[in-house]
């Protein structure tokens, strides 16, 4: 049984020609634009060009980078600052102030891990890097 928030009728004798759209019929539309929007989002796949969000951090390797996931899933915010300055001071890891385009060389939905290269111009371009797939986006 459908439920409606008022009557219908006064519609049916104002306007005859008017359609009424009924929920459910709403509901299949509004599940079918979002379905074509997510179809457009972009998933991560291997050869796309993406982009990374700023402030991102970007690890070298990729057993730092599963060592900060760790830490940041454990919600230890001082454990995870101090890895991260100490990554970053090291130079083992980097965070850059702009969104930049790579190009996904690997993903690893079950650990959340991205492989990219570098793709936005600079002397950075070309090189590998480790990314948590959160910081990825269209």
């Amino acid at each position: 049984m459908l439920a409606f928030s008022g009557p219908l009728w006064p519609v049916r004798i104002l306007y005859p020609r008017v359609r009424i759209v009924y929920p459910r019929a709403l509901l299949t539309v509004l599940l079918l634009a979002a379905s074509i929007a997510a179809a457009f989002a972009g998933p991560i796949r291997k050869g796309a060009v993406m982009q990374v969000k700023p402030n991102s951090v970007w690890f070298d390797e990729a057993a730092k980078l599963t060592h900060w996931q760790e830490l940041k899933k454990s919600g230890n915010e001082a454990a995870l600052t101090s890895f991260q300055d100490q990554v970053l001071g090291q130079r083992e890891a980097w965070q850059f102030l702009k969104p930049l385009k790579v190009k996904i060389l690997s993903y690893e939905p079950a650990k959340s891990q991205v492989n990219v290269e570098m793709k936005t111009a600079g002397r950075m371009q070309g090189t590998t890097w480790w990314l948590d797939a959160s910081a990825v986006g269209r």
